[in-house]
């Protein structure tokens, strides 16, 4: 898309949108941060350079739509919050812009099934950096909708309107997190508690990316989160600030009944050290029944220079 296009990205409108979910992990974390209060930080602004749209448009039942004018309807969602602009000379007063394209892959088809024939659509959209290391902001959309023995000749165009209409809620969704990733420190941390599952997730790697230590109690709590994808994300926050409380708990919920758990446990553990940490790893080299994990436990010993105690492993 050229730049005259871009722009026009950012004056269209169009109609909103369908639930949205999804976000791209953390980069490996450095030594936890000394400082535990929340901090100001310098605000920026996504120039968007490109907006691009990607279609995998089925055989059968390919749709007629203009990509320039799906692109035009998300350039005018992004244009709504200042963590965008089209050019640089668009950014606002006091903010600095930073080089970005967004992409949009979409995938959608007509799907026949015992209940009847529906329309089925996914959209990806992200935000690619053009110049230095950021989280990536993403936002996944589903939908699908069955059609009635009425709608049948319309369905192309209830495709096409699904389509626009979950590009938007993406767009929307990339847009709330994108603002928190702008955010300080304290917008961070009050995104943990969003009603929102995903603004939590969204947070948690942003706490794991900066080593916020204020975000380690909430953390800690979100450990027990209903969804797996919290879980994890509340797990790197607790690696990444390598605090050793953590440990205790995390020795606590370990299921030594299901490998691919304490396996993260052990993962976990070794990456955060301490007394504590070596009594755990001491205590599963020494103690359990799987090799493989023994063997790991041992390792973990080892990353955190300590050695295991000469004992007999079980039979």
């Amino acid at each position: 898309m050229n730049k005259f296009a871009v722009a026009l990205a950012f004056s269209v409108a169009m109609a909103p949108g369908c639930k949205r979910s999804g976000a791209k992990g953390p980069r490996d974390a450095g030594p936890p941060r000394s400082d535990a209060a929340p901090a100001r930080r310098a605000l920026e602004t996504a120039v968007i350079g490109d907006i691009a749209i990607r279609r995998a448009d089925p055989a059968a039942h390919k749709v007629e739509m203009s990509d320039e004018d799906l692109a035009g309807a998300l350039g005018s969602v992004l244009a709504g919050s200042k963590a965008f602009a089209a050019s640089p000379a668009e950014v606002p007063a006091g903010r600095t812009g930073v080089p970005a394209r967004v992409t949009v892959d979409i995938t959608y088809d007509f799907v026949d099934a015992p209940r009847g024939r529906s329309i089925v659509c996914a959209v990806e959209a992200a935000i690619d950096w053009q110049r230095g290391e950021r989280l990536t902001p993403r936002e996944n959309v589903l939908a699908e909708r069955p059609l009635a023995p009425a709608d049948q000749k319309r369905a192309p165009a209830i495709a096409v309107e699904m389509i626009q209409q979950s590009v938007l809620e993406a767009g929307r969704g990339l847009v709330a997190k994108e603002e928190l990733r702008q955010g300080d420190d304290a917008a961070v941390l009050a995104g943990l508690d969003s009603s929102d599952p995903d603004i939590v997730l969204w947070g948690l790697e942003l706490v794991a990316e900066r080593r916020l230590a204020a975000g380690f109690e909430r953390a800690l709590s979100l450990l027990k989160a209903r969804d797996a994808g919290v879980r994890a994300a509340a797990l790197r926050v607790l690696v990444a600030l390598k605090d050793p409380r953590a440990v205790a708990p995390l020795a606590k919920m370990a299921n030594f009944s299901n490998p691919e758990e304490l396996r993260m446990v052990i993962e976990a553990v070794s990456a955060i050290g301490g007394d504590e940490a070596a009594e755990f790893l001491e205590y599963v080299a020494t103690g359990h029944s799987d090799a493989d994990l023994r063997s790991r436990a041992r390792e973990g010993l080892e990353r955190i220079g300590r050695q295991q105690r000469a004992q007999p492993e079980p039979k």
